[in-house]
Formats: C-alpha cells, sequence, structure tokens
C-alpha cells in the first residue's frame, strides 16, 4: 500500500553547490537563490506499508500489524517561463556534469551532456528549500529524472522537470529566505534554428519541445543500510541505460521541404540541429553577450513526420531522437550562458 502526501509550492530557495555526498544535506547557509514559480511545485511523499495480513499463524485472515517498508519524495515544477540561471542549474542536474568556463566577453558559459554510465553511475543530488510563510522545508538528496526544454512562437522559453529526493528534511528557521533578485528569461523567437548548417530556416521554426530522461532507475535506489530508521530512505540514484531525448519540431515548409524531410525519415538519414533562444545583454560583457541556451544535436534521426495546413500555410511536425557523436559523448549537449553563476555544483 502507498500512502501519498501532497503539497505545493510557489516559493523555492536553491544553491549552486551540490551536496558533497548522498545523505548530507546542505545547511541553510548554503541557500543562496531564491526563486517564486509562476505554476506550484508539486511534492509527493510516499511510503509504502507491509502488513501480517495473510500470515501463517493469525488464526484469521485480518492485519494485525503493519509497518513502512520505504519512504521517498517525488516532485515536480510545470513547465513554465523560467529564468536562464535556474534553467542551467536543471540541465546540469539532469546530466550530473558541467564544463563552466569564462566567455571572450567575460560571461559564464557552462556545458553539459550524458555522461557514460562508468565514469557518473549515480545521479548527482543537492538540497532544495521550498515551502509557504506558515510551512516552508528543506528536500534533500534531490536529483532530476526528467527535463523538458519547450518554446512557442514569441513566448518565453519554458522548461519543467520531474525530481526524486530520499526525504523531507528539517524546517526553514525563521523562514529566512534569501533576497529576491530580477529574473532574467530567454525567448524562442530570439536566436537561431539550423539544419545540416543551414540557419537559413530560423524564420520556419514555430515551435520545438525537448524532453530528456536522466536514465535514473529508483527501484534500484535502495540498499542495505547502517541503522533501521535509514533502511526506510533510498541511498543513491543509480542511472541506467534507459536514458533517452526527444525533439519535437514544428517549421512552415513548402512541398520541397516535405520531400526533403520525408526521404531523410525514411532513410533516417542523420541532420544536424542547433537550436539557439536568446535573452538580453548581459551587463559588463565586452564585446557584449546575451543570455543564452543552445541545443546542438549532431546526429538527429527523423522518426516521425506529419504535416497539416493552417492559414494556407504548410506546417511540418518532426519527431528526432539523436544518434551517439563522438564530439557530444552522447547524442546532444546544450550550452547556458548567462551572468550571475561563475560554476555549478561547487
Amino acid at each position: 500500500m502507498v500512502t501519498p502526501v501532497f503539497a505545493s509550492s510557489t516559493r523555492i530557495a536553491w544553491s549552486s553547490k551540490r551536496q558533497s555526498a548522498f545523505g548530507s544535506p546542505l545547511v541553510e547557509a548554503d541557500m543562496d537563490r531564491f526563486l517564486k514559480l509562476q505554476e506550484p511545485l508539486i511534492v509527493n511523499e510516499t511510503a509504502e506499508h507491509w502488513s501480517d495480513r495473510g500470515s501463517v499463524g493469525s488464526g484469521h485472515d485480518w492485519t494485525e500489524q503493519r509497518g513502512r517498508e520505504r519512504q521517498s519524495v517525488q516532485f515536480s515544477i510545470p513547465d513554465q517561463a523560467l529564468p536562464v540561471d535556474f534553467i542551467g542549474y536543471l540541465l546540469g542536474l539532469l546530466f550530473s556534469a558541467e564544463t563552466a568556463q569564462t566567455t571572450a566577453g567575460g560571461a559564464n558559459e557552462h556545458n553539459c551532456s550524458f555522461q557514460s554510465l562508468d565514469s557518473r553511475p549515480a545521479a548527482w543530488t543537492t538540497t532544495l528549500a521550498v515551502g509557504e510563510d506558515d510551512l516552508s522545508y528543506y528536500i534533500q538528496d534531490a536529483a532530476v529524472t526528467g527535463l523538458t526544454i519547450s518554446g512557442s512562437r514569441t513566448d518565453r522559453l519554458q522548461a519543467g522537470a520531474e525530481l526524486v529526493a530520499s526525504k523531507i528534511g528539517g524546517t526553514v528557521t525563521g523562514n529566512n529566505w534569501p533576497a529576491a533578485s530580477a529574473l532574467r528569461y530567454l525567448y524562442s523567437y530570439a536566436g537561431t534554428f539550423s539544419l545540416d548548417g543551414d540557419d537559413s530556416r530560423t524564420a520556419q521554426l514555430r515551435d520545438f519541445s525537448l524532453n530528456l530522461n536522466s536514465g535514473i532507475n529508483a527501484e534500484l535506489a535502495w540498499q542495505k543500510a547502517s541503522s533501521e530508521s535509514e533502511r526506510l530512505h533510498p541511498s543513491w540514484w543509480p542511472y541506467s541505460p534507459e536514458r533517452s531525448m526527444t525533439l519535437n519540431i514544428s517549421l512552415l515548409g513548402s512541398t520541397g521541404d516535405l520531400d526533403t524531410f520525408r526521404t531523410a525519415q525514411q532513410q533516417a538519414t542523420p541532420m544536424s540541429v542547433v537550436i539557439s533562444c536568446l535573452g538580453e545583454v548581459i551587463g559588463g560583457t565586452s564585446p557584449p553577450e546575451n543570455d543564452l541556451v543552445e541545443i546542438t544535436i549532431p546526429q538527429a534521426v527523423f522518426t516521425g513526420l506529419d504535416y497539416s495546413y493552417e492559414d494556407g500555410m504548410m506546417v511540418i511536425s518532426l519527431t528526432a531522437e539523436g544518434d551517439y557523436h563522438a564530439s557530444t559523448g552522447g547524442p546532444l549537449a546544450i550550452c547556458t550562458v548567462e551572468g550571475s553563476v561563475p560554476e555549478y555544483f561547487v
């Protein structure tokens, strides 16, 4: 039997640090960044119980004893416009990897991609503080299981995430939240869109959605613990080969474009895909640098194709998966450029 406990929060405090080890949560002094969500974060703490119903020797069919078998936390950040620094943070947490450097203009560049299971068998974890004025608490050993990044026409760049954690920690002392700061957003209609190096298609892009699955196998997260109380909670978040990425693209096209994509889809011909979204100029950079998220898929294979007509214009819908490429060590790489975090997960 599973007993869920639901809670929601529009407030989240996070840190550019990660936990030094599973079971070693960050402390309040580490929580240096604050975000107020438009769509609330949903927290679901669950406990699985055992019972002796039907056990030999009971003399009847009803439960006399029960106890907890295991307990964990799942929570989600619904798709919504998120600031560039927090998107970069979620990306680094999903991939459990980041290469940070300073650009020529003085901005912070963060690069992420899938890591080999040999070098990264388990997910990085962090601690978050969530809640409202009347109930604010920590969530420890948090890891990202899934992430969506999407852009639609003239909207701000959207993102959402699915996360797991080992337990609800203590309360936020005195509800002492970090100070709020101005949020910096990205826009789906600023940037470039290229196929096989041809960026003339930028104006054709209507919508895109990138779905990433980190491959965490939660069923393997419980290991033998040194104490009975710790037995209830996960001990790590192991990765499995079931990692995946899917890109959905909607673009304006012509009959010739349809023929090109249909041939590529039927023959499984890989194409390189690059989608970038820009934001404001980062203060203090010279030459000027903009906030940025750039998705690069060196070998995208179109696994699905459809088309329709809207207001007399052909709209082509493509579904793509990424094959392995040596330059990314996997199917894709994602670059984030922003101005406030020199390095995530210190």
